[in-house]
């Protein structure tokens, strides 16, 4: 099991910011749908290499975003994974249409995940953009549908967020990654009110 570099008390104010932005990513997609969309009470791990915490099994769709403005050095992503079954089976959902119209991952399908992958990370980018008081944006999505065993693993390094989608009495399992550097996350903490935070290179923030 990976140590995580954080205290307690760390991620409790973590947890407070991954909060707020599930709330918003469950109000934008009931806007988007026009549907009663839940997010639950997001599970926060620090990532663990040797236990990827990918949901479902078989193939994952995998929608992940570049974030600009949190520093200078950048490598900052955002990404939601999906299993492939559960991607397509919220597809039908969301567009109302009978699953058997969505047995694969087409140009259709693509689309309609594309949009709500940059939702579900908007929401969240923007949640922290107001805690560290920048105008923290999103790039453009990249999409990634095929064996999880050879995508390069996005829960290997930062915050793994595994949350629960619900509409029209549906649950599905999905994780969101919050991948990011040093000196990114390092601020944010700072922000949340820790104070001296140490660098993994020892110089504090």
């Amino acid at each position: 099991m990976t140590q995580s570099p954080v205290t307690p008390e760390q991620m409790d104010a973590i947890r407070e910011v991954v909060n707020i932005g599930a709330g918003h990513a469950a109000t934008n997609l009931s806007a988007l749908t026009g549907l009663t969309v839940m997010i639950s009470v997001p599970r926060i791990q620090w990532a663990d290499p040797a236990n990827p915490a990918l949901p479902g099994t078989g193939d994952v769709v995998l929608i992940s975003v570049p974030i600009t403005g949190v520093s200078e050095e950048g490598g900052e992503r955002a990404s939601l994974v999906l299993a492939t079954e559960t991607a397509l089976r919220m597809v039908a959902l969301m567009l109302r249409r009978d699953p058997s119209q969505h047995q694969e991952v087409g140009a259709f399908e693509r689309s309609a995940l594309m949009e709500m992958g940059n939702i579900v990370c908007a929401a969240y980018v923007g949640v922290l953009g107001t805690f560290l008081s920048k105008g923290v944006m999103i790039g453009t999505p990249e999409m990634f549908v095929g064996n999880r065993d050879e995508i390069e693993d996005p829960t290997a390094h930062g915050l793994v967020i595994e949350t629960d989608f619900t509409f029209l009495a549906t649950t599905f399992e999905g994780v969101f990654v919050l991948s990011h550097s040093d000196v990114s996350f390092a601020s944010l903490l700072t922000a949340l009110g820790f104070r001296d935070v140490a660098r993994p290179g020892g110089a504090a923030v």
